[in-house]
């Protein structure tokens, strides 16, 4: 089985252009993509072989993460669709013209159009693959969306893409390390690329989103 690590809001950068819209000082908005990012997320997960797909923008500009149909996103109701018009605590910070919003899908559609490419080549090579979908959350925001207790890692998990052997072995290794685990708590789900999702793609895809606490590694 092939392993396909995705890496969605690792980065902080965003265009130039974004600060022409943006309605907070910048050494603001710094401090809010800082703590909205998955800081670190890159090295936690370094030692896993696989192939990676990793957004060179912050979710702040485009939160490849979502869906891009903001009917089908439940994030949108919190203004956290692919386009955020709010921060995690509800504060507005961009003002998201038209122009805007078309530069955000035309990298969104990219994006995944490189992420559907990979997934076929993969599944090509193998028949199968596992897709782990790898981010990082704090208490706080968390707590803005959730009810706490939070563990140190979240296991999210997909009804149609989803193997007990894999995810045994996964909550396994964390309590082995000494740490909490829920499964579809405080996030759930995971990621699963159009293609596969289209039945465009043959083949046996278990999908895993792991979000581990920032309270443990930062």
């Amino acid at each position: 089985m092939k392993t396909l690590l995705h890496i969605p809001h690792a980065s902080m950068t965003v265009p130039d252009s974004f600060y022409d819209g943006l309605l907070i000082p910048r050494e603001e908005f710094r401090r809010y993509n800082l703590k909205m990012s998955d800081v670190g997320v890159d090295e936690l997960f370094r030692d896993v072989r696989g192939e990676r797909v990793r957004s060179c923008y912050s979710r702040l500009f485009c939160d490849v993460e979502r869906f891009r149909d903001d009917e089908k996103e439940t994030m949108s109701r919190f203004g956290e669709g692919v386009v955020y018009t709010k921060l995690y605590d509800g504060r507005n910070f961009h003002a998201h013209g038209d122009s805007y919003k078309s530069s955000v899908l035309e990298y969104y559609d990219r994006y995944h159009a490189e992420l559907d490419r990979v997934t076929e080549y993969l599944l090509q090579k193998d028949g199968e693959l596992l897709i782990l979908d790898c981010h990082s959350f704090s208490d706080e925001m968390a707590s803005y969306f959730f009810k706490p207790p939070f563990p140190d890692v979240c296991i999210g998990v997909e009804k149609d893409y989803y193997d007990r052997g894999i995810i045994d072995g996964i909550v396994s290794e964390v309590l082995k390390r000494g740490y909490s685990c829920m499964i579809n708590h405080p996030y759930s789900g995971s990621l699963v690329p159009n293609t596969v999702m289209s039945g465009r793609t043959a083949g046996r895809v278990v999908s895993v989103m792991i979000e581990v606490n920032k309270r443990i590694y930062l």
